[in-house]
């Protein structure tokens, strides 16, 4: 699923009402965006983005939820009585809701947002409309008290789920991956004193880190096996995404570090996307949420 970053195309189906030739069912916007005529409302957004990644996932044709059109803070509810589920961590494609809380503790009108992207650091990616605010903007939500950088007077309730179980975009850590060290290149020591040979054949090597000009680099035909090469003599090989096993066995764990309760009862098909502190980022179809963390040593190739 490809994140969206900007302000979809005029006359998008997803974002006009059926009066307006589309597929919402979603009130107008205030003010209205020519072409786009839900917007400025994250209901209106929330409603059309959730929809449009679940024809864009599964292929079908038109808006499988329209009933998503209820205030922002009933979110919830409305999800839970068309068939659809919710849980407490964000999830891709999913839309996160919010209950607006007025000075007297009254419940009022809420927010909602959709979720772009997952980030390795446990933050996310959102895209957002605002009645009478403004037509769409991204936001980088940060959980910190569990509120998602809203104020005080929101409540985050929770993430409905999208069935069409997107798949989230890659976004691999800069360090390690694996290069080629070119034939001639010199190599240095860390306080930068170069070795007198320089490299006889192309070797492989695991780009550690960078320092300077250079990259750390290991390899285990080098005396010592960890050097440093000026980044042009490295080419980088592609080391994320590859297709793996999850053992039997494993722990599976979220971005901040949490263990989840239960380990795999069997071996699983997974994609490693990237890593995050000594852990591997893996998606798996079976896992809820789909995106989690493992320890290195439990992935089999």
């Amino acid at each position: 699923m490809k994140p969206q970053t900007s302000l979809p195309n005029k006359g998008n189906p997803f974002y006009n009402t059926t009066s307006n030739g589309g597929y919402s069912w979603c009130i107008q916007g205030k003010p209205v965006v020519s072409g786009l005529n839900v917007l400025d409302n994250c209901v209106g957004w929330a409603c059309g983005r959730f929809n449009e990644i679940y024809a864009e996932e599964t292929g079908y044709k038109g808006m499988k939820y329209p009933n998503l059109h209820c205030d922002a803070e009933y979110f919830i509810e409305r999800a839970k009585k068309i068939g659809l589920s919710y849980q407490q961590e964000p999830t891709i494609g999913g839309i996160m809701v919010w209950e607006g809380i007025d000075s007297n503790g009254v419940r009022r009108a809420g927010h909602v947002a959709s979720v772009e992207q997952i980030n390795g650091d446990g933050s996310v990616l959102t895209s957002e409309s605002g009645y009478n605010h403004f037509d769409f903007r991204n936001y980088t939500r940060i959980k910190g008290n569990g509120n998602w950088g809203l104020n005080s007077n929101f409540k985050y309730l929770g993430c409905i789920i999208n069935p069409a179980n997107p798949k989230p975009t890659p976004t691999p850590s800069d360090y390690p991956f694996n290069g080629i060290v070119k034939k001639g290149s010199y190599l240095y020591n860390e306080n930068g004193s170069k070795y007198p040979s320089p490299a006889k054949v192309n070797r492989n090597v695991e780009v550690l880190g960078e320092q300077g000009n250079r990259y750390k680099v290991y390899g285990n035909t080098f005396t010592p096996h960890i050097v440093y090469v000026d980044k042009g003599n490295v080419i980088k090989e592609g080391k994320y995404p590859f297709k793996a096993v999850l053992k039997k066995g494993s722990y599976l764990y979220n971005a901040n570090g949490y263990k989840y309760p239960s380990p795999a009862k069997c071996d699983r098909n997974v994609e490693v996307l990237g890593e995050l502190n000594g852990r591997y980022k893996i998606y798996g179809t079976t896992f809820k949420p789909n995106v989690v963390y493992c320890n290195k040593n439990d992935i089999k190739r």
